[in-house]
């Protein structure tokens, strides 16, 4: 009976106190008996009846010819229980047991993470080896064996780059094959001598081996640490190698920039060399410029030259000829537009009239004294 029935019986039997103290004190016997039936069952699943020395089957028999007769004889049936000592027994065999499986289990289970361990280094050296390899072969064959002409990979470099892999993959097998026999002669040695201790009676204890252990696994460490450092090592000789590539294409670059600087310095000195040649002959010309100058001042001097305020009165005079010229030539202008225009009514009005025929010579005679006394009056200046 469990303890959700206990309850639900205890609120319906809530006046008789003895009976629900009985009744739980059942239900606690019941449960402690539960756990020992539970620890005796897992006792009997571990431990092995054939190695005891117990008949199982004859056991079997047994319980069930007794509980026939217990069903035949009615109550009269007794039931078997165990001591204390028995008990306590069987808990410290069900303890040993629980501990040995618990070792057994962390035993598996560090020989597993020892495993992947293993395997997770290979597998980092493997993707270090495959990153080293795909770089050389980028800078060996894509990069490197690339024609500058064609834009094509040159089949030479490709099969010297993978021989030269061949050879370093023949080396690594050699020294690993050198490395595996040497390890073989270690381990027969090793067991040589674990030999002859037994035989000597110098058996090894567990503490010797787990100091064993512990030297092989510092010395694991040291090994790794010494692959990691050789990995290392071989990374910065590939980068050596490339920055010494750089520095070589830079000293080449360098020693072509040089002849030709060198060459531009030849050059500029045989310019420098004409530029003086020119410098004397300008020199000699510019002597003899100034000899020429210095003599034609001197010949400049000498000659009688107007004076400036001279100069100045006949361009003056000038100037007022121009004008008045100018004023006499607009009035013959006028002149010659009157008489045009005289000659026109004439022609309109005919030769009916002596009035208008002697006014017209009235006017003709007036016209050419205005005509002749212009020209009088240009003659007087040149007086």
């Amino acid at each position: 009976m469990s303890e959700q029935e206990a309850g639900s019986i205890a609120p319906s039997e809530q006046g008789a106190d003895p009976q629900l103290e009985f009744l739980q004190q059942l239900i606690k016997e019941n449960e402690f008996l539960q756990r020992e039936n539970l620890l005796l069952e897992a006792y009997l699943a571990k431990i092995d009846f054939n190695k005891a020395g117990i008949d199982v089957e004859e056991e079997l028999g047994k319980k069930k010819k007794a509980g026939k007769k217990g069903k035949i004889d009615g109550p009269k049936t007794t039931q078997l229980r165990l001591n204390d000592d028995e008990k306590n027994d069987i808990v410290s065999l069900e303890i040993e047991l629980v501990q040995t499986e618990i070792e057994q289990l962390k035993q598996a289970g560090d020989k597993d993470i020892d495993d992947i361990r293993t395997l997770m280094e290979e597998v980092d050296m493997r993707i270090a080896e495959t990153k080293k390899d795909t770089y050389e072969f980028k800078r060996d064959v894509i990069i490197g064996a690339e024609n500058p002409r064609t834009g094509k990979i040159m089949g030479e470099k490709v099969l010297r780059f993978l021989e030269e892999k061949l050879r370093q993959k023949d080396t690594t097998i050699e020294k690993l094959r050198l490395k595996n026999s040497t390890i073989k002669a270690n381990i027969a040695k090793m067991e040589h001598m674990l030999a002859h201790k037994e035989e000597m009676g110098e058996v090894l204890h567990l503490v010797d081996f787990d100091q064993l252990k512990i030297e092989n696994q510092q010395y694991l460490e040291k090994i790794e640490e010494r692959n990691n450092e050789l990995l290392r090592l071989k990374l910065s000789t590939s980068r050596t190698v490339q920055a010494l590539n750089g520095l070589k294409a830079s000293l080449h670059e360098y020693v072509q920039r040089g002849a030709h600087v060198r060459k531009t310095i030849a050059e500029r000195r045989g310019e420098l060399s004409k530029f003086d040649t020119d410098l004397v002959h300008v020199s000699d010309e510019r002597t003899h410029a100034e000899r020429t100058t210095r003599r034609l001042k001197v010949e400049q001097e000498d000659i009688d030259n107007p004076s400036i305020m001279d100069y100045i009165k006949m361009k003056h005079e000038v100037a007022e000829m121009e004008k008045h010229c100018a004023d006499w030539k607009r009035k013959i202008d006028i002149l010659a537009m009157e008489q045009k225009r005289t000659r026109q009514v004439l022609k309109s009005m005919g030769a009916s009239g002596h009035e208008l025929s002697g006014a017209g010579a009235l006017s003709f005679k007036s016209s050419k004294s205005a005509t002749d006394s212009p020209q009088r009056s240009t003659r007087a200046p040149d007086r």
